[in-house]
C-alpha cells in the first residue's frame, strides 16, 4: 500500500457497514479522478455477516432452517469480487477513535490480540447495537452466537417454564417461536411461557387493536402476557447472583426468580431479556453522541459534523430513526453519494461548500411486521396488513432468502 493511499475506513460488518462498503467500491471510488489512490478498509468484530432477524427462530432448534440456507456468510466471500488492492478486512474490535488525529485503534481478534492503529481519510461508523441476550445478535465473533444457541437448546429440551421480558417485536417473536415449537399451537401449554412488559400493550409502535391481536395469537401458542409491570431484579436460583442472568453465555441458562413490582415473582428455567439494545459507541468521545448514546448525525446528510470532515454514520448506531434494516437500504446511497461529494471537494474537483448533498428522507409512516408463530400482525407504510401477508413476507424464513443481495453487493449493483 502506497504511503499516499487514502483510506476510506468503515467500522462495522453488518447490514450498514457491508452495504456502505459495496456502494463505495462500486459507485464512489470508480467515479473519482484519482480512483487508484483510494482503498477501503473494513473493521468487523465478527468474521461473518449474520442475518440477524433469523435469531428468534434459530435459537429454538438447529433444524429451524434448511441446512442449505446460510445464516452466516464470511465477509471474505462478500468482497471476493473486488481486487485485493481495493479492500482490506480487519477482524477485531474498535476500542478508540481519535477524531483530531483521525486514527482508529483496533484490537485484533487474531492470536495475540495485537493493537492496530488505522489512519483514515474518510470514515463511516456503522457499528450497530448489542442486544441484552447473546441469543439475539452478534456479540463479538459469530461463533459466540452459535455457542449461545447450542447452550440454550440443550436446556430448552428440559425446561418447563420460560420468561421473556420485553414486549417489543423481538420479545413477541421470540415468545411466538418458542410457543410454536414447544406447545404446537394447541393452546394447552407443555411449557409455561410468559412475556412481561412495562407498557400497557405489546408492540407499542402499533395500534392497540393490533397489539391485542398479537396477544391473542400468543395465547393460542400457550404464551401468557403480563402488562404494566416492572422487573425489579432477576435472581439466579443456583448461585443467588442478582441480575446478569440471560445476558452472557456463562449465565444464559440460569434458572431464575424474576421479581416484579407489587411483590410478584415468577420462576423460570430459562430467562430471556429482550427489553432493548445498547449502541456500540463506547469507543467514541461523548461529544459525538446524543443523550441516548447514539452517534449524533445531521439528519439530512447523515454526517457526523463534530468529528471533522468526511465522517458519516448510518444504521442502528446513529441517531436517525427509524432504526430498521429497510431504513439502512435508503441510508447507504445517501452516505455514498454525499461522501463522493466530500472526496471531490477534497481533491479540489468541485468548489468547497458547493457540494450537492443527497438528502436523506426517513419514512414517517409506520412499517413493522411482527411474526407470531405461523401468524403475525403488522403495518406497512401506515397500512395494516393481514396475518397471511406477515407470514408470507417475513414469517417463512425471516428474510433469509432476501438477504444475500445485501451482503454480496448485488443489491447495490446500480447507483440509487
Amino acid at each position: 500500500m502506497s504511503a499516499n493511499t487514502k483510506i476510506i475506513l468503515i467500522l462495522g460488518g453488518s447490514y450498514a457497514g457491508v452495504g456502505a462498503a459495496h456502494y463505495i467500491l462500486k459507485h464512489v471510488i470508480p467515479s473519482l479522478p484519482n480512483k487508484n489512490d483510494y482503498r477501503v478498509a473494513l473493521v468487523s468484530s465478527s468474521s461473518h455477516f449474520f442475518v440477524r432477524p433469523t435469531s428468534v427462530r434459530a435459537l429454538v432448534s438447529e433444524n429451524a432452517f434448511p441446512k442449505d440456507k446460510r445464516l452466516f456468510a464470511p465477509l471474505s466471500e462478500a468482497f471476493k469480487q473486488y481486487a485485493d488492492s481495493a479492500i482490506t478486512l480487519y477482524h477485531g474490535t474498535v476500542v478508540k477513535l481519535d477524531q483530531l488525529t483521525r486514527k482508529v485503534t483496533v484490537i485484533s481478534a487474531e492470536a495475540g490480540k495485537t493493537e492496530i492503529n488505522l489512519e483514515y481519510h474518510a470514515l463511516v461508523i456503522a457499528t450497530g447495537v448489542t442486544t441484552q441476550s447473546p441469543l439475539m445478535g452478534l456479540s463479538g465473533d459469530h461463533q459466540n452466537t452459535i455457542d449461545a444457541w447450542t447452550s440454550f437448546r440443550r436446556k430448552l429440551s428440559t425446561a418447563k417454564s420460560i420468561v421473556v421480558t420485553g414486549g417489543g417485536p423481538t420479545g413477541v417473536e421470540t415468545a411466538g417461536e418458542l410457543g410454536q415449537y414447544l406447545n404446537g399451537g394447541s393452546g394447552k401449554p407443555n411449557v409455561a411461557i410468559t412475556v412481561v412488559t412495562k407498557s400497557n400493550q405489546l408492540l407499542p409502535y402499533l395500534p392497540p387493536s393490533l397489539a391485542q391481536k398479537a396477544e391473542e395469537q400468543l395465547s393460542k401458542l400457550g404464551v401468557s402476557v403480563i402488562k404494566n409491570r416492572v422487573v425489579e431484579k432477576v435472581v439466579s436460583i443456583d448461585t443467588d447472583a442478582v441480575n446478569g442472568a440471560g445476558q452472557s453465555i456463562e449465565r444464559l441458562t440460569d434458572s431464575v426468580t424474576v421479581h416484579l413490582d407489587h411483590d410478584q415473582t415468577l420462576q423460570a428455567d430459562l430467562y430471556i431479556p429482550a427489553t432493548g439494545v445498547s449502541p456500540n459507541t463506547n469507543f467514541l468521545d461523548h461529544q459525538l453522541l446524543d443523550k441516548e448514546g447514539y452517534v449524533n448525525v445531521k439528519p439530512s446528510s447523515l454526517q457526523v459534523e463534530k468529528a471533522g470532515p468526511r465522517v458519516y454514520a448510518l444504521g442502528h448506531v446513529c441517531s436517525s430513526n427509524p432504526r430498521a434494516i429497510h431504513a439502512i437500504m435508503k441510508q447507504v446511497p445517501v452516505v455514498g453519494e454525499n461522501l463522493k461529494q466530500d472526496l471531490l471537494a477534497a481533491e479540489n474537483k468541485i468548489q468547497a461548500g458547493k457540494e450537492a448533498y443527497r438528502a436523506y428522507e426517513p419514512e414517517t409512516k409506520v412499517s413493522q411486521l411482527v411474526v407470531v408463530g405461523k401468524k403475525g400482525v403488522g403495518m406497512f407504510l401506515g397500512w395494516r396488513v393481514p396475518s397471511f401477508f406477515v407470514w408470507l413476507i417475513k414469517g417463512r424464513d425471516y428474510w433469509l432468502d432476501m438477504t444475500p443481495p445485501m451482503w454480496n453487493g448485488k443489491g447495490y449493483a446500480k447507483p440509487i
